[in-house]
């Protein structure tokens, strides 16, 4: 099943078809979308030969002239249908007769995004080959999407046991129409994920990360079966090391090695706090100063060096009104084996850093832009440090032009024959006529050139 590229969340689905699981509303979606298209009989049966013919009998279909792009149910063309059958001889052939691979359906997935839900080496390969959008730059124009949500008799949907007593049933009919606006919203206004964020085997990951996506984009599921961390490993620490060592803390040199056993454990398990909390039965009081380490976060950065090894820095967990919230400063460095170790930094040294880049030129990691506390924002400031792998010592740089701004959730890469990195979409963090922080679509792209450290506005 194709995720719908829309944002669409797993509750938003119960919400709507008081189903549990994403998989069965999006059936339904489709099944929606069915009923609205009408397929003429000889593209269905261009279809049903892609999807069960021989490779012949789908040349002799080519060679009666039928339109190799032609839409069928839920917007399929013969391409998609191919890469669901992980056919490789069907997918060249309709390749080499003209089938654009960065058409989409009716939910804007792509060809890319068939051969990546079925986990199609040959075909994922062979799309990356080409050249297609990988999620970042559509072709083209994105499709809006009708769900069908007004067709649904909401009074009819009883409450879940699962939301019973946590919500009333005044609550629950209420959250339908919420429910539906967001539903049209996005439907209006369709955006898209990168298809790396889709991908569940190390091979096909590996396909993307040769094609210069960030690690950083890839599932937590994945990432842990890259780096081999072993999903079946139990705490180790004792309840006195748990207790020593629980708390977030700064480092007191550039770098400090702080490894220990609670904080190895986290790593190791992937755990989050309130799972550590359970296990060491931390009875303290959920507020500040009680934040449990963690090593559950997100926009934190994971990017491959050599031998192998790959360096994490950052992130953050929860959000800001979850007593674990906090945002980290440290770095990891995972063998790839599943060993790691882990460095702890001053703060004035390198800020808590969430949602900014990290890219890999020569031995050094230039990490730019980032979130953090409101209290660290500088509208119209472009944060940059470089990470050095020789020593792993981390250093401001000082830039200079047209910066981007306080930039967050964006992407960077570098262009060797510039010697720079370019920036591109995410968030700024900017002063409102109320003079309080908010955030805003970056429209720009930016080049910061590491020879004179000068940003450029490119467009």
């Amino acid at each position: 099943m194709i995720f719908l590229r829309t944002g669409i969340t797993c509750l938003v689905s119960f919400l709507l078809l008081g189903l549990v699981g994403c998989g069965k509303g999006n059936e339904e979606a489709h099944m929606d979308q069915e009923s609205k298209r009408e397929v003429k009989p000889e593209i269905k049966q261009f279809h049903q030969v892609v999807k069960e013919g021989t490779l012949a009998e789908l040349q002799q279909a080519l060679d009666s002239g039928i339109d190799v792009n032609a839409e069928g149910e839920r917007g399929l063309n013969a391409l998609m249908i191919a890469l669901k059958a992980k056919d490789p001889e069907k997918m060249q052939l309709l390749l080499t007769s003209g089938a654009d691979p960065d058409l989409t359906d009716d939910h804007n997935a792509t060809a890319l995004d068939y051969a990546v839900s079925e986990d199609f080496v040959a075909g994922v390969r062979e799309l990356l080959a080409r050249g297609v959008d990988r999620g970042y730059h559509p072709k083209y124009p994105l499709k809006k999407i009708d769900y069908g949500v007004d067709s649904l008799d909401f009074s009819k949907i009883k409450i879940p046991k699962e939301f019973k007593g946590v919500m009333t049933e005044e609550e629950w009919r209420e959250s339908f129409e919420e429910t539906n606006a967001l539903m049209v919203e996005m439907g209006q206004n369709p955006t898209v994920e990168p298809a790396i964020v889709g991908v569940y085997s190390v091979e096909v990951l590996k396909l993307f990360l040769d094609a210069g996506d960030d690690l950083s984009l890839a599932s937590p599921e994945m990432k842990r079966l890259l780096l081999k961390l072993d999903d079946k490993a139990e705490f180790q620490a004792t309840p006195g090391e748990y207790l020593k060592y629980k708390s977030p803390r700064f480092g007191t040199a550039n770098p400090e090695r702080m490894d220990n056993p609670f904080w190895s454990d986290m790593i190791q398990i992937g755990g989050n706090a309130y799972q550590a909390r359970e296990h060491f039965q931390d009875g303290t009081a959920f507020e500040k100063p009680g934040v449990v380490w963690c090593a559950d976060r997100f926009g934190s950065s994971l990017t491959p060096v050599k031998e192998g090894r790959y360096v994490q820095v950052g992130g953050e967990h929860e959000d800001y009104y979850d007593p674990d919230f906090y945002i980290y400063n440290d770095v990891v460095i995972y063998d790839g084996k599943g060993s790691f170790q882990i460095l702890g930094y001053p703060k004035d040294v390198f800020p808590p850093t969430d949602f900014h880049t990290a890219t890999l030129v020569d031995d050094t990691i230039y990490l730019i832009g980032g979130l953090g506390y409101p209290e660290q924002r500088k509208p119209g400031f472009t944060p940059v440090y470089r990470l050095h792998t020789s020593s792993w010592k981390i250093e401001a740089v000082k830039t200079e032009g047209e910066m981007p701004g306080w930039i967050s959730d964006h992407r960077a890469s570098y262009e060797p024959k510039k010697n720079a990195i370019q920036v591109e979409a995410g968030n700024l963090s900017i002063l409102n006529e109320d003079e309080e922080l908010d955030l805003i679509d970056n429209q720009s792209e930016y080049e910061l050139d590491l020879t004179t450290f000068e940003w450029r506005k490119l467009n």
